[in-house]
């Protein structure tokens, strides 16, 4: 039987082991013929905040910005950092979707316009000392999200596949519509996807794993300087 491209890649995804150490990166090809980046956590923590990580600090594997930035320099939404919430009265409801951090593993879930923000909701995020910020979740429960916007950007991504370990980035090599993303990322195997600030903001960087060099990631990065927020990988 000869399976497709696509088909193959996942195939060799899910074989990997979960307890696999380290930053891992795979190369995809989605069905739409668009060549992909896989940033596979594995083993790795996540983490979010409003401080630029550190090119220097070993420890990080891989930094994106996340959460999109306000005109005067602050995160878009309500967020919050181990436990203390921000923005409690900022909340978007168009953007549907949001992102919670607990014991270095990350959850993406839709916010119904804002409702799930609940007193109670956020009271919990106290207790636990959970990390969360808003963006725009692009697949649901296995089906990719519609969108308007046709206009065409390079792509990145958070990505949950199937098997709870299968979690990491997924970012687009070439420029491609929300449309073309979306449905790739749902073709590839892709659960949940939550998308993460591109655009002039789209500068980012990995460690190699095997080299140890830094490597930078984003085609335009021309407003680095105004990014707000980062999530990133670390051992």
């Amino acid at each position: 039987m000869v399976f497709p491209l696509y088909v193959l890649c996942i195939l060799l995804l899910s074989a990997r082991a979960a307890s696999a150490e380290g930053l891992s990166i795979s190369r995809l090809k989605g069905e739409s013929g668009t060549h992909y980046s896989y940033f596979r956590k594995n083993d790795l923590a996540v983490g979010w905040g409003v401080k630029r990580p550190d090119r220097g600090d070993k420890a990080v594997m891989l930094s994106i910005p996340a959460a999109f930035t306000t005109t005067s320099g602050g995160v878009v939404g309500i967020y919050a950092i181990n436990g203390k919430v921000h923005n409690r009265r900022a909340i978007s409801k168009p953007i549907g979707g949001a992102l919670i951090i607990e014991d270095g593993d990350f959850k993406i879930f839709p916010t119904k316009k804002g409702a799930v923000f609940s007193d109670a909701f956020v009271s919990s995020l106290k207790k636990r000392k959970a990390t969360l910020f808003q963006q725009f979740q692009i697949v649901v429960d296995g089906t990719p999200a519609s969108f308007k916007d046709k206009k065409r950007y390079q792509m990145r991504a958070l990505v949950q596949f199937k098997a709870k370990t299968d979690k990491g980035v997924i970012e687009s090599k070439e420029e491609i519509s929300f449309l073309t993303f979306n449905r790739d990322l749902a073709g590839l195997g892709v659960v949940n996807a939550l998308y993460t600030d591109m655009g002039a903001w789209d500068e980012g960087w990995y460690r190699d794993p095997q080299s140890g060099r830094v490597v930078t990631i984003g085609n335009d990065r021309s407003a680095t300087e105004k990014q707000s927020n980062w999530l990133y990988f670390y051992k």
